[in-house]
């Protein structure tokens, strides 16, 4: 057990310095690495989602901006935890997707170093527009307002063609479970004009666009 009075003063340390690793808090306390642990895990402790989690925090510290992310010179805390919880929090709740350009300026980092990770999370979806990534929420319901958002050019919501309309119902008649994505690189294939957006925009003309 550490006596209080170290407590206080690595406390008083902590508010005059904000930031510390677990090397800085065991020298002030006198313990082990473990303990430092509990005591973060008892005071609340923020943990940087860059440099590798090294450096720690407290809420009482921190100063979260309105995307729930406080930086103490170049190193990044949030309110979502580490790196990764935090990426899906920002790009859900977006009101209109994020590129991983955006992500960077807002988590102070070189965010195309770590974004490939994010290929597989059920918990986003990526669709590429004018060669650039834009990463939506895989709620279906959010990610369409997400889309009408970023694309206020209504020229990107026009409906496809008749041709195209034609060979989009076609498909979906002969495959009546098969997800947009799967319909869109199918008819792909052959021709790469049809986007995902486009299929979305069509089924919802026609009110046949499923919600999950």
């Amino acid at each position: 057990m550490v006596k209080k009075e170290l407590l206080d003063k690595a406390m008083r340390h902590f508010i005059s310095v904000q930031v510390m690793t677990l090397s800085q808090l065991e020298a002030l306390l006198s313990c082990s690495q473990r303990s430092v642990q509990r005591y973060l895990s008892k005071w609340g402790g923020l943990r940087s989602y860059n440099h590798n989690g090294k450096y720690f925090s407290l809420p009482a510290i921190a100063q979260f901006d309105s995307f729930g992310i406080w930086k103490q010179n170049d190193i990044g805390f949030s309110k979502s935890g580490n790196l990764k919880e935090t990426v899906v929090h920002l790009i859900a709740s977006s009101p209109a997707g994020l590129t991983t350009s955006e992500l960077g300026v807002i988590l102070g980092v070189n965010a195309h170093s770590f974004m490939s990770q994010f290929r597989v999370d059920l918990r986003l979806k990526r669709e590429k527009y004018d060669g650039v990534l834009v990463y939506f929420c895989s709620e279906h319901d959010i990610a369409i307002g997400q889309k009408r958002k970023r694309f206020t050019d209504q020229t990107l919501f026009i409906l496809p063609s008749d041709t195209q309309a034609v060979t989009i119902l076609v498909a979906l008649l002969k495959s009546p479970k098969i997800t947009i994505e799967e319909l869109v690189k199918t008819i792909n294939k052959e021709s790469s004009v049809i986007s995902i957006t486009m299929v979305e925009r069509l089924l919802e003309h026609h009110g046949l666009l499923k919600k999950k």
